[in-house]
Formats: structure tokens, C-alpha cells, sequence
């Protein structure tokens, strides 16, 4: 072999011997591998600016050793099995640092992989590597630890069945997101996120905190309130050495449990709301949607914006903010600038962002803003329908009624009238029904109003029977301060306490009343309550029923949905019954209590006679039976009517006596009790005024009836008289002879007048009724319903030969079923049936007329349309 031939054999020798080398074998570095798009400082204590720093991109950062071996001239990075990053190395490196920038969230297990010609690499042992980003997409879906109570029930189809979670909930009450019934749940909405600026309504430690928190904010950007619980504490469900933590952190990953749940900040409240005064000056709204973009850039599990400005125009917890004229037009203006900006990020995210707002339910919050402007931009609006009455004030009532209650007047519900010190209302009483209505009033369509009911009961001290006006109703007495209690019966604070509570210390397992409590329902107002007579504690609050009826409610106006504060106050009870009640799982309608009035005393001169007149109505239009029962001393006859007359026992001394009146629809019984003044002879010889029965009158709507009373005194006393007339009609004049004027009713309607006559020293008082009747016997005409127009409410239209009248704001929804038609007219010819309507109850044997056929009833029903369901029998 000559020199040329054996260094060639060398060189291939030495080739093939470089070939078949094996790289090093890598080990990474032991320190944590964590990143985060928003990197949060777990242990610090500054402002909201200081702890939490969103980036667009994380700079990956993986140091490497190779501790024997020949190293490598190539790496690659892997994260599971999809490789991220690769790159070159001086041949033979034994340790190094691998930086890349990297833009997706995740958890992965990490290897490194160190290569020799490019062609051989040596994988490292798996590390994990945690890349967070506020969608919680690093995060494994939330292990729940949810009371059993709660039925997995999911969510129903376009109705809204949310409720408030709040920030500080995991302190005393020691309530995590693992808790909430999310499998039940459409929509969280997270209270509170603050607003910058000056908040005098906040006091003590949580305003020191927003000091804090706020220190590098400008007034009107928003921040976290607080970041202990938001992002920093280690919380059930989530990796205690995550790079985020806290509640969102938890949010993070139920919204991998439950992607279709909508989470969204809740930005107010009642102590948080002064900065909303100033958003009648645009650059500060425009200050606060810009941050407001920045947050929901920040906290992507949050699904849009939720506004609890408390309240526009005033009346919140600071007596010195609000602008009747200009916060309305501010609020509107608001709504559709966070609606453009939303609608931004959705064209950028490919997401869909909500709009809504929690607002007050008086009549005197709603009247400030025009919601049908603001409710374009809006995809709900959360009536608080909660809250009516409550122990700021010793005036009990019920705090979430649907209705009125018995107690109330038809001029207190519906604003008419005057007050009792003589004022003219100033609009309706607060409950439910009147802040729906005023809404649908202003045309705001109706899918967009959802009903707040309350996970709460608010309560009183001191209320007892010997107080009240009405015997056995709690809400006749005032109250003597806010309810107390501990914690472990769920009064977290005076005048408040959870249902849950409620249930365990009041209600008890067998729903009958436990520690000395009963329980109690108003069914005309559809309000539950508990009351202790012996201590005078007295509770207004949500029930299982209560809810039901305002879940049957939501179907009969096709609202929205139903809504809850808050959600850790609750063992289930009432969110299984939002579900229920939106379901459609309840019993044949409840039946309502007749209506009574009668004057609460009469007064008569011993021996003399007077007459007494009590008048009632029923809203399922029952018949009606009245019966008296009257103190063994008075002569009475009529006992049978409405009217009773009574013969005053001849008495030395001034007496009082009771008469009580009784009416029945034949399913409930409402009694009220009538003082009878019996005034004996004076020493002087002075005598009552007598004074001649008066008749009953009947006059139209919008028309007049002369009354004349014929009173006659022995002594020849100038005689005066003081009229008690009800809301409903109009006195004109005084004196003996005066005219009654009748206001508009919708059904022939009785109420009673009373008159009271004295001489200056005792009085006669004689009642009489006036039924004023309706008028409206021709039905309104209109044009044929044309699906692709837009109606109102009061607006007519003719289908299929028959009128209807909407009730409020409607397009496309087909007359003949209901809902938000009701039809006016009927067939002519008796041999008819009654035109179907969906929101009007039937009996077995009833008929009606649909879609050109004739159908009876089986048995008792409800919105089940003719020919579909099987209650319907084809004639």
C-alpha cells in the first residue's frame, strides 16, 4: 500500500468514526419554567399598576448543561412533541441558554435535545413548563366542590339565569369560585371592579385599599380591588405555584370546565359608584373605555363589560352626586361607547362580548334614563328587583315582592292619589311587576329585561302584633331597628341575613317554621316572609315560591331571564327554583286573595243607627260572598252583604265596639275589622248629628254623579263634613251636596265613599259604593298584522278576522298565540268559540278556536297551543 492509499484509508477511518458519534445527553436547568402574558407580583403590596404587567410575547429562557460526552453542534426544543425552537452551536458545546420569544399559552412537558452533525440528538429528561395566559388555556378544567343541595339542572336555551359572585366572598363566608353551581349558571357576574378617582362613599380599610391599588391609575381607569384575593392568594383548584392565582385564576379554569358560561366584571355598585358623576364629561368616559379595554385585554376569561352605576340622577349612597337631567343622557352615551370598543375587540379576537347593566327598579330611577336608547347597544338589562323596603327605615314591607301587597291601596300601588299626609304620589309602589311594566312602557324590548331575585332576606326588630293596623300582618307595624344576629346564622351584617341562614334558623327542614318563627306568604304580592311574634323579628325575603312566580312571570312578558344576589348566600333552593320557575315546573296558577276595603271606624250616638259598606275585588275574577261578625252589644242586620247595619247600644259612657267583615273567593279569606264609636249622651244634653243613609250610586268612566247628604242635629249645631274618597275618583266641591268625578277603569269597578258629619263635638260617618263602569265596549279596530312591522304596545291590528291589541313592544310574533297580543274582539256568533290565547288559563270542558278548528280542554291548562299539545281534544 503506498503513502497516497493509506492516508485515504485513515481519512475514511477517522469520517466514519465522527459519523456514528452520539451527541451529549442534556439536562436542563432545575429552576421553575414558568411564563405569563400577564405577570403578576405574588408578594407585593403596591398599586394594581405595580403587581400586574401584561406582555404580547414571554421570553423563554432554558439553560442546559451536558455533563459528559462529547456535547453537540445543534439543539432543538420541544414542548410535548412539537418542536418550537432549534438552532446551532460551536461543535463540542457542553452548556448553554436557549432564548426565544414565544406567543402561545399552555402546559407542556418541555425536553431539550442536543444534536451532533444534525443528524443524531439526545433528548433530555421531560420537564414541565407552564406558559399562562388569563384565558386559563395552561389550566385544567376546575375541580368543583359545589353544595349537593343544587341540582345539575344546566342552563335553559336564550334565558338568562345568572348571579352575582364577589371578591371578598372567600374571607368570612369562606366561598370560592370550586363552590359556585356554575353547571347552572348562563352568566357570573364578579362584583366589584372599582373605579379611580374619588369614592366617598367607601370608608375604612376597602377605601384604603383602592387608595392603594389606585396610586399609579389616573381618576377613571379602573383597577383590582382587591389583589390578594383577585390574583395572589392560593385558592382551591389551581396550582399553588402557578404565576396567577386568586379567584381569577379559579375563573380561568371553571371557564375550562364550562367554556359557554359568560363571566363578567361587574364595574360599581353601591359603594363603589361615585366616579359614574363624573361621565356627563366625555373625556372621562373616554378615560374609562380605554381602560376598560386595557382590563379585558388584561383578563381574557372575562366575557365584556357589566355596569352598576347606583344610580343615575342620584339617590345612591352619596346624597351629594347626580344629575336629573344630565346623567341619562350620559348613561346612553356610555352604553354606546363601550359598545364600539367592544365591537372593536370582537372584530380583532373573534370573540363575542356582552354589554349589560344592573339598574335600579323604582319608578323614580327609571324615569331618568331612557333605557330603550341605551338598550340598542345593551344585550341585558338586570332589573334589581330587590331591595323595596329594608331596615334603613322603620317602615316595613316586602323587600322582592312581584306585586303590591294586601296591605297596600290601589292608589299606593299604582301612584295615584294622595299620600297619607295629603301629597300627590309621585308614581308607583316598588315591586317587580311596576318596574317591568315602566320598561316595557319605554319600549325597551322585553328579551332584554332579566328579574333580580335575592339569595337574602333583609329584616326588622321590634315588629309585633299588637302594632299592626291589619291583624296578623307584619307589614302593617313598623319596626324598632335592623335585624341582629351572628354570623353562623348568617347575618353578616344588621339588617341582612343569608336565605341559607334563613332556611336553617327560621324556616326549617319541614318548611313549617322552626325557633319560634312561622311563615308566612303574601299572595297577592307573591312574597314569602318569616316573623317571630314574641321577639318581633320579621324577615322579607325570597322563597321557592316566590321565585317560581317570577320565573312564570318572565314567560308570561317573554323577558330575559332571571338574575341573583349573590350567589354564597344560597344552599340551592332558590337557584333550583329560577330553573324551575323558567322551566315551566310549577303547579296550576296560585290563587289571589280577594282585595278588601272598608272603613276602619265608624261612629254613632248611643241607641242611633249607622250603616257600614265594604267592597272588594279578586284578580281571577272568583265570585265574591261577604259575612259580618259584630261585639254581642251591637244590633246588627245584613250580615250576609256588603253592607251592614248596626244599632248602637244605649251606653252611659263613650265605648268602642268591633264589627269584622269578612270576603271569600271560595279558596281564601280576607277579614278586616271596623271600629264602631258609640258616643254617649253628653251632660249637656248634645247629641250626634243624624244623618240619612245614602244610596248607592253607579256612574261611567269620565263621568259625574251629584251626592247629597241629608243630616239633621237636635241641638241645631253647625253641621260640617269631611269626605274620605278613594283614588279612582275625583270630589269636586264640599259640604253636603258635592260631585263625583270617575277616573278610567278597566273592568267595572266598586269603591267605597265615606262621609263624616259632626257638630263640632262628636261625628256621624255613613259609607256608601260607587261602581263605576266600564265603557270601553267597542273594541279599537286596526290593520291587518303585517309580520315585518314594528308594534307597540296599545297599537291594533286584525288576523284572521279577529282584533288584537299588543301589550308592548313586538315584531313578527304571530297574534292568534298570544303572548304579546291579547285578543280584543270575538266571534259574533254564540256558537263560537273563544279565540286561543296562550297567556289565559283554561278548564276542562272550555273551547276555543285555532288555526280554523274548534278544540276543548281536557283539563286545566296554559300556553299549550291547540293541536300541539295533547290537553287539547279536536272538536
Amino acid at each position: 500500500m503506498n503513502i497516497k492509499q493509506l492516508t485515504a484509508a485513515i481519512g475514511v477511518a477517522l469520517f466514519a468514526s465522527t459519523a456514528v458519534a452520539e451527541p451529549s445527553t442534556p439536562s436542563i436547568n432545575w429552576e421553575p419554567q414558568q411564563y405569563s402574558f400577564v405577570e403578576v407580583n405574588l408578594e407585593g403590596n403596591g398599586s394594581y399598576k405595580q403587581l400586574v404587567t401584561r406582555v404580547d410575547q414571554v421570553a423563554i429562557n432554558i439553560q442546559w448543561s451536558a455533563w459528559s460526552g462529547d456535547g453537540g453542534d445543534s439543539y432543538k426544543v420541544y414542548f410535548d412533541d412539537m418542536l418550537v425552537n432549534e438552532g446551532t452551536l460551536t461543535a463540542g458545546t457542553k452548556t448553554g441558554t436557549v432564548a426565544f420569544p414565544y406567543d402561545k399559552a399552555g402546559r407542556h412537558t418541555l425536553y431539550v435535545e442536543l444534536c451532533e452533525g444534525g443528524i443524531t440528538c439526545a433528548r433530555s429528561t421531560g420537564k414541565p413548563i407552564v406558559i399562562a395566559d388569563t384565558d386559563g388555556g395552561h389550566l385544567v378544567p376546575l375541580p368543583m366542590d359545589v353544595d349537593p343541595n343544587n341540582r345539575d339542572i344546566g342552563t335553559k336555551a336564550g334565558l338568562v339565569t345568572g348571579a352575582y359572585f364577589v371578591e371578598w366572598g372567600i374571607y368570612g363566608r369562606d366561598y370560592d369560585v370550586t363552590n359556585i353551581p356554575a353547571q347552572n349558571l348562563s352568566h357570573i357576574l364578579y362584583g366589584f371592579i372599582p373605579i379611580c378617582g374619588e369614592n366617598a362613599s367607601l370608608t375604612g380599610a376597602p377605601k384604603r385599599a383602592l387608595e392603594t391599588a389606585c396610586a399609579d391609575s389616573a381618576d377613571y381607569e379602573v383597577v383590582i380591588h382587591d389583589p390578594w384575593a383577585a390574583v395572589q392568594k392560593a385558592l382551591p383548584g389551581v396550582d399553588a405555584t402557578d404565576p396567577i392565582r386568586g379567584t381569577y385564576s379559579q375563573l380561568m379554569a371553571l371557564k375550562q370546565r364550562y367554556p359557554d358560561l359568560k363571566i363578567l366584571p361587574s364595574v360599581g355598585g353601591w359603594t363603589l359608584s361615585d366616579p359614574f358623576s363624573g361621565f356627563t364629561n366625555k373625556a372621562n368616559r373616554d378615560i374609562f373605555v380605554a381602560s376598560m379595554e386595557e382590563f379585558l385585554r388584561t383578563w381574557k376569561f372575562y366575557d365584556g363589560v357589566d355596569i352598576d352605576w347606583e344610580f343615575p340622577g342620584g339617590d345612591g349612597p352619596n346624597p351629594d352626586i347626580g344629575d336629573p337631567i344630565n346623567d341619562g343622557p350620559a348613561y346612553v352615551a356610555l352604553m354606546q361607547e363601550l359598545r364600539a370598543m367592544l365591537d372593536k375587540l370582537e372584530a380583532e379576537t373573534g370573540r363575542t362580548y356582552e354589554l349589560t347593566s344592573a339598574i335600579g327598579a323604582g319608578y323614580d330611577k327609571i324615569e331618568d334614563v331612557d333605557y330603550q336608547a341605551a338598550s340598542q347597544y345593551m344585550d341585558y338589562i338586570f332589573a334589581m328587583t330587590y331591595d323595596f323596603y329594608g331596615a334603613w327605615s322603620n317602615v316595613t314591607g316586602h323587600q322582592t315582592a312581584l306585586y303590591c301587597g294586601e296591605h297596600m291601596s290601589t292608589g299606593q300601588c299604582n301612584g295615584t292619589g294622595v299620600d297619607e299626609n295629603g301629597e300627590p304620589r309621585k308614581g308607583p309602589a316598588y315591586t317587580t311587576d311596576n318596574a317591568v311594566q315602566l320598561l316595557l312602557a319605554q319600549n325597551v324590548p322585553s328579551k332584554k329585561i332579566v328579574v333580580g331575585t335575592a339569595m337574602y332576606g333583609r329584616g326588622w326588630e321590634g315588629v309585633y302584633p299588637q302594632n299592626t293596623t291589619i291583624d296578623g300582618n307584619p307589614m302593617t307595624a313598623p319596626g324598632n331597628g335592623k335585624l341582629t344576629g351572628s354570623t353562623a346564622q348568617g347575618v353578616w351584617e344588621d339588617g341582612v341575613i343569608d336565605y341559607k341562614g334563613i332556611k336553617t334558623h327560621m324556616i326549617g327542614a319541614a318548611g313549617t317554621g322552626v325557633n319560634g318563627f312561622e311563615v308566612g306568604y303574601d299572595d297577592q304580592a307573591q312574597a314569602a316572609y318569616v316573623w317571630n311574634r314574641s321577639t318581633g323579628k320579621l324577615i322579607t325575603y325570597d322563597s321557592r315560591e316566590s321565585v317560581l312566580a317570577k320565573g312564570n312571570y318572565v314567560n308570561q312578558y317573554n323577558l330575559g331571564g332571571l338574575f341573583a344576589w349573590e350567589i354564597d348566600a344560597d344552599n340551592g333552593d332558590i337557584l333550583n327554583a329560577m330553573h324551575d320557575g323558567l322551566g315551566g315546573v310549577v303547579t296550576p296558577p296560585i290563587n289571589k286573595k280577594p282585595v278588601l276595603s272598608v272603613s276602619s271606624a265608624v261612629t254613632v250616638n248611643a241607641g242611633e243607627s249607622v250603616s257600614v259598606s265594604a267592597s272588594a275585588t279578586d284578580a281571577d275574577n272568583d265570585p265574591l260572598t261577604f259575612s259580618w261578625t259584630a261585639s254581642p252589644e251591637l244590633i246588627v242586620s245584613g250580615s250576609v252583604t256588603s253592607t251592614l247595619a248596626i244599632t248602637a247600644p244605649n251606653v252611659t259612657q263613650d265605648s268602642q265596639f268591633t264589627a269584622t267583615v269578612s270576603v271569600t273567593d271560595g279558596k281564601a279569606t280576607v277579614s278586616q275589622n271596623v271600629v264602631v264609636n258609640v258616643i254617649a249622651p253628653t251632660t249637656g244634653g248634645n247629641t250626634a248629628p243624624t244623618v240619612d243613609a245614602i244610596a248607592d250610586i253607579t256612574v261611567e268612566e269620565g263621568a259625574s254623579a251629584a251626592v247629597t247628604v241629608v243630616a239633621s242635629d237636635a241641638q241645631n249645631d253647625t253641621l260640617t263634613y269631611t269626605w274620605n274618597v278613594p283614588a279612582g275618583l275625583t270630589l269636586v266641591g264640599s259640604g253636603a251636596n258635592i260631585n263625583l268625578t270617575a277616573g278610567a277603569v278597566a273592568a267595572d269597578t266598586n269603591l267605597t265613599v265615606s262621609v263624616s258629619v259632626s257638630d263640632g263635638q262628636v261625628a256621624t260617618t255613613q259609607s256608601f259604593i260607587v261602581t263605576v263602569t266600564n265603557t270601553d265596549t267597542t273594541p279599537p279596530t286596526g290593520d291587518t298584522w303585517d309580520a315585518s312591522k314594528v308594534y307597540v304596545g296599545g297599537d291594533t291590528v286584525v288576523y284572521n278576522g279577529v282584533t288584537y291589541k299588543a301589550k308592548w313592544w313586538t315584531q313578527g310574533n304571530r297574534p292568534d298565540l298570544g303572548g304579546v297580543w291579547e285578543a280584543i274582539t270575538q266571534p259574533t256568533d254564540d256558537t263560537e268559540a273563544l279565540i286561543w290565547q296562550s297567556s289565559a288559563t283554561y278548564n276542562s270542558g272550555d273551547q276555543v278556536s285555532y288555526g280554523g278548528n274548534k278544540y276543548q280542554a281536557k283539563w286545566w291548562t296554559q300556553g299549550n297551543e291547540p293541536g300541539v299539545a295533547e290537553v287539547w281534544k279536536l272538536l
